[in-house]
């Protein structure tokens, strides 16, 4: 395993040799505008965090925006071709970036992000992705998840956008516990920024 983290560079000719391979090499491009979108966001969030005491490491928090949905390389994604349910992404990112020998605690934000707090075994078992709670738990786990489930892809601008939390809320409290643990990553958010960010 290897201790230091990836550079962009690196992550982005991972995700292309994917992609390339499964037919998808497009979703490269949406993907890393995405990612871009969430790390603008999290940046955000964990300097504020930083300003009212709390430690952040950015430079993980940066790389981990940029991987944390690496599994679309072989999943795809609803808006492009789908090549396997998108409920799986997570759970092959982890696969991936173990495969990298990448840090663990890289693997795991790809199967920390997904709902914007992580998910619930009761939920993974209902999606057959186990029966283990993959719940967001760091600091930085707790920023990405929140930041990426902001972002929305804007036809329009054709580009991702942070939108307003309501509309993040309304897609995942579909998913049983969703919602509440959610709200309960956005209180958190709130709480070390100050409330400067809702």
């Amino acid at each position: 395993m290897k201790d230091d983290l990836p550079s962009l560079d690196e992550i982005r000719n991972v995700m292309q040799d994917i992609a390339k391979e499964n037919g998808i090499l497009e979703q490269v491009d949406e993907n890393w505008d995405h990612s871009t979108c969430v790390w603008k966001f999290a940046d955000k969030i964990a300097k504020l965090a930083i300003k009212n005491g709390h430690e952040v490491d950015l430079n993980f928090l940066k790389v981990a925006c940029y991987v944390h949905d690496i599994g679309r390389m072989k999943t795809g994604s609803k808006s492009l071709k789908e090549l396997e349910p998108v409920r799986y992404h997570g759970l092959r990112g982890y696969e991936i970036v173990k495969k990298q020998g990448w840090l663990e605690k890289l693997a795991r934000v790809c199967v920390r992000h997904m709902g914007g707090a992580g998910q619930t075994k009761d939920v993974n078992k209902e999606i057959g992705l186990g029966n283990k709670d993959t719940l967001a738990e760091t600091i930085e786990e707790r920023i990405l998840a929140y930041a990426d489930c902001r972002a929305f892809f804007d036809e329009k601008l054709g580009r991702a956008k942070i939108e307003p939390f309501e509309k993040a809320y309304n897609k995942f409290k579909i998913y049983p516990g969703a919602g509440g643990l959610l709200k309960k990553n956005q209180e958190f958010i709130k709480k070390i920024t100050a409330n400067k960010i809702s």
